[in-house]
């Protein structure tokens, strides 16, 4: 007696369970590396760009607190004496509520530098009341006038 026999299928290999298993192990190696990485960053909240929701073509009001590469200060193009500087950016302050101050230190200038003209800048903003942003510029800025020449604090990146 003989016995039918089944027929000899060809073996298939099914990609969809390959594809689930090749993702899975992916996500988790991202996430066992990203683990493994001392986050050394700060938490800070990054400030959004509010000039482009006000009105089109308005600049927002600014102040230009520059140091140039000999040392000397300038508020707004107007050389001042460091002493002066809480004195003259109260009174700025005074005169444009709400302005925000640019500090623009020049590259051959000392992080200290930098840092010491920012705390006279925030506790003199304190002091006032403002809570206006202070921005570090990292570029020429225009002045409010929209004057396109250097002004003697400027310094070119």
């Amino acid at each position: 007696m003989k016995f039918p026999q089944p027929k000899l299928r060809k073996a298939r290999i099914e990609i969809v369970p390959m594809i689930d298993t090749i993702f899975f192990l992916l996500v988790f190696f991202m996430f066992t590396t990203l683990s493994m990485v001392k986050m050394q960053g700060l938490g800070l909240n990054v400030p959004t760009d509010s000039a482009a929701a006000g009105a089109p073509g308005k600049t927002p009001a600014r102040m230009t607190l520059s140091v140039a590469p000999d040392g000397r200060y300038y508020l707004n193009a107007r050389p001042i004496a460091p002493a002066d500087m809480p004195t003259a950016l109260q009174q700025e302050l005074a005169r444009r509520p709400g302005a925000a101050v640019v500090v623009n230190v020049a590259p051959t200038q000392s992080t200290q530098t930098l840092i010491s003209v920012m705390d006279i800048v925030n506790e003199t903003m304190t002091r006032a009341g403002s809570s206006a942003p202070i921005v570090i510029a990292t570029e020429r800025v225009k002045t409010d006038a929209g004057d396109t020449g250097q002004d003697p604090g400027h310094v070119d990146r």
